[in-house]
């Protein structure tokens, strides 16, 4: 019985052990990645500007890409991003179709962040503006799916829903259904005017750092190493008893 259990004990250790080790590469991998994804999106950063005419676009490519667009708003067909925050205040962002000038489709611009207070339809008719042709740069994003089956949903769009005014993720595929003429495959968020204090506040602002992905992998080996170093000196400790005589340790003598 005793090997026995001996024997589960170190096939859980290996176990243990390996599964930890493999967490901890998996990290590993994934600091990889997202380094190699800043290196791709530095470079794309770095490119000359595109300019945004209705054509098609590479849309495996075009991410990231600083972006020159002409057209005017429809703010009749603007909607709301929700869970929006600017200078740690919770908000929403003002997503807008600009109909591109010489085209038939729009293009969604990410406008920048307002306070809820202000989400309203009445009340946010006094960010509709400029009027008329405007010509903006910005950062071409892709669309956004939900994540995963734990994040907000966007309820679907029916004869009894025809048109949602606050969303949870840019899905234009969906964002499509409710938008009388033709969408691009992409938004762009627009970059930042000379007056900072301005509403909407827009801007992009980049995360190149590595994550928590490297004190994750260090944590799982140092478990892993815990697991085995313990498991060991336990054993021993267990073994040293085990030859030790009841009567006390095994190199007293007995005196009469």
């Amino acid at each position: 019985m005793v090997k026995l259990r001996a024997l589960f004990w170190i096939l859980f250790v290996i176990v243990g052990a390996s599964v930890m080790i493999g967490l901890g590469f998996w990290q590993l991998s994934r600091l990889n990645e997202r380094r190699a994804l800043n290196a791709e999106i530095k470079s794309r950063l770095n490119q000359p500007s595109t300019t945004i005419t209705g054509e098609a676009l590479d849309t495996a490519t075009i991410e990231y890409r600083h972006a020159i667009v002409t057209g005017a708003f429809d703010f009749s067909q603007e909607i709301l991003l929700r869970n929006r925050s600017f200078s740690e205040i919770s908000g929403m962002h003002l997503l807008t179709p600009l109909r591109i000038e010489g085209s038939d489709v729009a293009v969604l611009v990410d406008r920048g962040w307002i306070a809820y207070t202000a989400s309203d339809p009445q009340t946010r008719v006094a960010y509709a503006s400029p009027a008329g042709l405007v010509t903006l740069t910005g950062i071409i994003r892709l669309r956004q799916s939900r994540p995963s089956p734990l994040a907000p949903l966007d309820p679907p769009l029916s004869p009894d829903l025809p048109r949602l005014d606050a969303w949870y993720w840019i899905d234009i595929p969906r964002i499509q259904q409710q938008v009388p003429y033709p969408l691009l495959p992409f938004f762009i968020e627009q970059d930042a005017g000379p007056d900072p204090a301005a509403l909407p506040a827009a801007g992009w602002e980049a995360d190149f750092g590595d994550g928590p992905h490297l004190n994750y992998a260090i944590q799982w080996f140092s478990f892993a190493a815990i697991l085995v170093v313990g498991s060991i000196a336990l054993a021993r400790k267990n073994m040293k008893r085990e030859t030790t005589p009841a009567g006390g340790r095994a190199n007293d003598k007995l005196h009469v």
